[in-house]
């Protein structure tokens, strides 16, 4: 059973944020080095992700687990949302991982790297937050799926996303300088989804800084990544692609809302834009959430809007 495994920071018993204080991903790779030195066994595993997210694999867990996921409750008390068991037969591994939780803290309040942080004015890295269980899953290839997509991508700077596209049968490209916050490197991915289009017929390309913005609950920085994401990465793909001979379609959309306002994701429509040449544009001329709501799809559910992307020519 592998789960979610979040470095974040306690403050007096609070969960301070789901970050770290968005860590380095040297920095946390020693720290999950440590931990899998200290807590890891035949059983328990950690593996260093990207920054503050990494895995936890517990050999025969079960999954039956209750979590919160970090980033929806900042400023609550951590020791009430410990995880709880939903089934008798997943107590064991709700226990090892409560222990595992408050172990990580005794470790981790010593460690160098949080006393370095701590001495610079940054938050430490002082517990792990297992969340989001699960089993390996049985995923249909993109390519069976629909049939057109002979070879695909996935770029991004986020581990979930990346195995994901490696379950979908995807090429995951990994670009220098991506780092899943507003100093991502979006010239970098802009151009690698250039040059894997050249080749491929489907190309997915994920940027996680205006979440990031979006739990932090700052607007600010919220509306210079969505500046940056359309000035710096889709505005470049457009502006090349558009010159190809063959045609190339573009849809951008967010997969969920992340209100800084919340500080958490909301279940709440998303809007999308879907570029071709040939399309016969509606009269929406705002990409917002209000304007899109008028636009020319209306609510599409389930797999309503990939079926009408990858049937575009």
């Amino acid at each position: 059973m592998g789960m979610r495994c979040n470095i974040i920071c306690i403050e007096n018993g609070l969960i301070k944020n789901h970050s770290a204080g968005h860590i380095s991903t040297p920095e946390a790779d020693e720290i999950i080095k440590t931990l899998e030195q200290e807590l890891g066994n035949d059983k328990v595993h950690f593996y260093t992700g990207i920054q503050y997210r990494h895995l936890l694999v517990i050999d025969g867990g079960r999954k039956e687990l209750i979590c919160t996921p970090p980033h929806d409750v900042p400023g609550q008390p951590f020791k009430g949302l410990m995880i709880k068991a939903a089934t008798p037969d997943a107590e064991p591994t709700a226990q090892l991982l409560n222990d595992l939780i408050l172990r990580s803290q005794e470790i981790l309040a010593k460690h160098p790297v949080n006393l370095e942080r701590i001495a610079q004015g940054k938050d430490p890295a002082n517990s792990i937050w297992p969340w989001s269980p699960g089993y390996r899953p049985a995923m249909q290839p993109i390519n069976e799926l629909y049939p057109n997509i002979r070879k695909s991508s996935v770029i991004s700077a986020v581990d979930l996303i990346k195995g994901l596209g490696h379950y979908a049968g995807m090429k995951v490209i990994d670009v220098e300088g991506a780092t899943g916050l507003f100093d991502t490197n979006y010239e970098g991915k802009a151009q690698a989804a250039i040059d894997a289009l050249k080749t491929d017929d489907f190309v997915y390309l994920h940027v996680e800084a205006p979440d990031e913005a979006g739990h932090e609950g700052n607007y600010t920085l919220k509306n210079r990544t969505v500046e940056d994401l359309d000035s710096r990465l889709i505005g470049p793909i457009y502006e090349e692609v558009s010159k190809w001979n063959e045609p190339v379609a573009i849809a951008v959309l967010p997969d969920h809302p992340t209100p800084c306002a919340h500080r958490t994701h909301t279940s709440d429509p998303i809007p999308f834009l879907i570029y071709a040449p040939g399309i016969e544009p509606d009269s929406v001329n705002v990409f917002d959430e209000e304007s899109c709501t008028k636009g020319g799809y209306g609510y599409l559910e389930g797999t309503e809007f990939t079926k009408i992307f990858l049937s575009l020519k």
